[in-house]
């Protein structure tokens, strides 16, 4: 008798997963628990670094930057801890879909993280180019006028020395 799609979507018939996944289940849960404790870590981290970095009273520009800045990294730490409890769960995951869905979740989870993490560096990248060191700039300035000096001098005493040789 052919197994009709209500059948595979029943949660009374479930169908066993695979023998091969049996054996990666305890490693997924284990990574599934690691991953799940470094998102939470983060997420400290994070929180740490901005508390640091309002204590020092910066101007509303750089607080509003901070701000964003933390709920962008925070975001990505929860989408880590998410994906960890996901990877946790494939576990009990019985039935092939579930499985298979959990995994697509865990994908995607990938996919969101690379993105948000790849807006938060062009977004600090864009920060930094906008932003004057006028020290840096001073220091550039000074070496470029010591170079040229430097060079004029030698180009001075070539021309002195081609000038008393007959």
């Amino acid at each position: 008798m052919p197994i009709s799609l209500f059948d595979v979507l029943s949660t009374r018939m479930p169908l066993p997963v695979a023998a091969a996944f049996d054996d990666i289940r305890p490693i997924l849960f284990w990574s599934g628990l690691a991953t799940l404790s470094f998102g939470v870590f983060l997420m400290i981290l994070h929180k740490k670094s901005y508390d640091r970095i309002a204590q020092q009273q910066p101007d509303s520009r750089t607080l509003l930057f901070e701000h964003r800045k933390f709920r962008r990294r925070t975001m990505v730490s929860s989408l880590i801890a998410a994906m960890g409890v996901i990877m946790a769960s494939l576990n009990w995951a019985i039935e092939p879909m579930v499985f298979t869905i959990l995994v697509f979740l865990i994908l995607i989870l990938i996919i969101a993280i690379l993105g948000l993490a790849t807006l938060d560096m062009l977004s600090i990248s864009l920060r930094d180019l906008s932003q004057s060191d006028d020290q840096a700039r001073q220091d550039m300035i000074d070496e470029y006028l010591r170079q040229r000096k430097k060079k004029s001098g030698q180009n001075s005493q070539t021309e002195d020395r081609e000038e008393t040789e007959p």
